[in-house]
């Protein structure tokens, strides 16, 4: 259609091509998109008053030529800019459609979206600008976002990956330099997380945060790998003995308390070191043998950090058919029940047998629960053997105190788990036990954990003390290892403290050690406590304990675990100590 085709309105005095100006003059007016139109034959150019509103000016204080507009682009976006406006005007391209960066008036860079159009006759292109800067921040924010752990700021698995594969490509360009990963895992994070609230579990994580941060060197990369885990990234490391020393760097930043809303926290971690040495490692396998690394470390307990070494992966292995087997255990009957007497100092008697489980594998013969009972507190597996412990000690114990007159005020000792502690079924679980077995309640211990005691302190306490009004006494087991409040101690329905064995066991020979069980004990009179000494081993120990007034004690000295047989043998010959 042409201009000679449009007939001014009934009335007007004005010809069509002074009403065809006139409706476009409307029509750049009221846009709400700044419009141009660039006559490329004789390089005039005509840009609407709101183009240059959006970039902060008034119609009259800047021109309408090429160069008004190419000037302001961002220098990084001119060349791609003009390559889009050539293939445009050269036919290469049907439309325009680029984004670039133009300086606003007030001196800010404004994201702007331009398209066009080439007309097919004429040198002519014709479009519109769009300021798009806040639709480009909310992509930045949403891309943030999803390579950003939201708390931290930090890294999140998905970019810390990508920066480890970009590190591992880099390897041949630095005569193969090695690339590491040091793997963290906050130890016993959940206990402040449930004791002292999550919003105090957050301020540790970013206390950890900053800690770590000060200790990177340039180049590297800590991420949030999820919880409480972190990892860094040493793009570039000498060897393995700088590594090494590194791994010391972060393991010292534990050592000073954290305040934490007025809380004093101190908390500690397990590291595993990984360092790739081979040109067809992967970045995934590089992480994994970090994390196989920590494992070993969390599960050794007397070093901070380990260093990966592929004897490792077999045991990672072997860890995997254990799990498999540990699975089909229950079904198959094969765990059985040992039992440590608990002696009193009063009078020499056994007072309580602790229940122990063990395996009895049909291939590795009888397997020590440490093997297997932290697989089954990950896995999950830990719930239902801690049932069927309860059922088949309440059932042992009623028929002992039946069959032995000697044995018939003898309390049997369950330890529950924190995955028990947590199950809503525990609660009916032990009445079941109880009623399905026949033994009263005053015959069942139930051992706890400090950190399952103080894990989300309101509801354990009402828990805690409904099994208490039940008669069940309630002890805590290992007692001096975890985080101790004395504060929230007091609010919970406990009788007795058991003191660890690593405090008992020598401290005849070491002071300090000593001093501990001394004032653990002082401790538990205040509360109003009773106490059991694990761990005990020599006579002198024996002698030390009852001169410092302990009730209770258990260890080698008086026996180790025994099966059901040597048990009832002792319930129907009782020693006296």
């Amino acid at each position: 259609m042409h201009s000679s085709d449009i007939k001014a309105p009934a009335g007007s005095s004005q010809g069509p091509e002074e009403w065809t100006k006139a409706r476009l003059d409307v029509t750049w007016a009221g846009a709400r998109d700044g419009l141009w139109d660039w006559d490329v034959g004789s390089n005039r150019m005509r840009v609407s008053r709101r183009w240059k509103e959006i970039i902060g000016y008034r119609d009259e204080e800047i021109g309408d030529s090429q160069d008004e507009w190419l000037r302001r682009v961002h220098p990084r976006d001119l060349v791609s800019f003009k390559n889009a406006l050539n293939a445009t005007i050269d036919g290469l391209s049907e439309n325009l459609e680029v984004e670039f960066r133009m300086l606003h008036k007030d001196g800010s860079w404004r994201w702007i979206y331009c398209h066009g159009k080439r007309h097919g006759e004429f040198e002519l292109l014709g479009g519109s600008i769009t300021d798009v800067t806040s639709i480009k921040a909310n992509e930045n924010r949403l891309l943030h976002e999803a390579f950003h752990d939201s708390l931290t700021g930090l890294p999140n698995k998905r970019l810390f990956m990508d920066r480890l594969g970009l590190c591992l490509t880099r390897r041949s360009q630095r005569d193969g330099q090695p690339v590491g990963v040091i793997y963290i895992d906050l130890d016993r994070f959940h206990v402040v997380n449930d004791s002292l609230g999550v919003e105090t579990g957050d301020l540790l994580l970013m206390e950890v945060k900053e800690r770590l941060t000060r200790c990177l060197r340039l180049g590297d990369t800590l991420g949030r790998l999820g919880g409480d885990k972190f990892a860094v990234l040493l793009d570039g490391i000498a060897s393995m003995q700088d590594a090494d020393h590194f791994a010391q760097d972060l393991q010292a930043i534990f050592e000073a308390p954290m305040n934490l809303g007025g809380h004093d926290v101190f908390t500690a971690a397990s590291m595993g070191v990984a360092l790739c040495t081979d040109e067809d490692e992967s970045g995934a396998e590089l992480l994994r043998n970090a994390i196989t690394a920590m494992h070993h470390a969390k599960e050794d307990g007397a070093v901070p950090y380990q260093v990966f070494d592929p004897v490792m992966n077999e045991a990672a292995k072997d860890r995997l058919v254990m799990e498999a087997d540990l699975n089909l255990a229950l079904k198959n009957q094969e765990f059985v029940l040992h039992y440590q007497p608990i002696v009193s100092f009063k009078d020499g008697g056994l007072v309580a047998f602790e229940a122990l489980v063990r395996w009895n594998h049909p291939e590795r013969g009888l397997v020590r629960p440490d093997l297997f009972i932290p697989i089954a507190e990950e896995t999950g597996l830990i719930v239902p053997l801690g049932k069927w412990v309860l059922e088949e000690a309440c059932r042992q114990m009623h028929k002992w105190r039946k069959s032995f007159p000697g044995g018939s005020e003898v309390r049997v000792a369950v330890n529950i788990s924190a995955r028990q502690m947590e199950s809503p079924a525990l609660i009916q679980e032990i009445v079941d036990a109880l009623k399905d077995s026949g033994l009263d309640a005053s015959g069942l211990d139930l051992e706890l954990t400090e950190s399952v005691v103080m894990g989300r302190t309101k509801e354990n306490a009402a828990r805690l003390q409904e099994l208490r009004d039940m008669g069940i006494k309630l002890l805590i087991d290992d007692f001096g290892t975890g985080y101790s409040s004395l504060s929230h101690l007091r609010n919970f329905p406990i009788h007795a403290l058991k003191i660890d064995r690593s405090f008992v066991f020598g401290m005849e020979f070491d002071p300090g050690k000593a001093q501990i069980v001394r004032t653990i004990l002082v401790l538990a009179k205040s509360l109003g406590l009773s106490v059991v000494a694990e761990g005990i081993e020599t006579v002198d120990a024996l002698k030390m304990l009852r001169d410092l007034d302990c009730e209770h004690g258990q260890g080698y000295f008086f026996s180790a675990a025994m099966d059901g047989d040597s048990a009832e043998a002792w319930l129907e010959n009782p020693p006296r100590w």
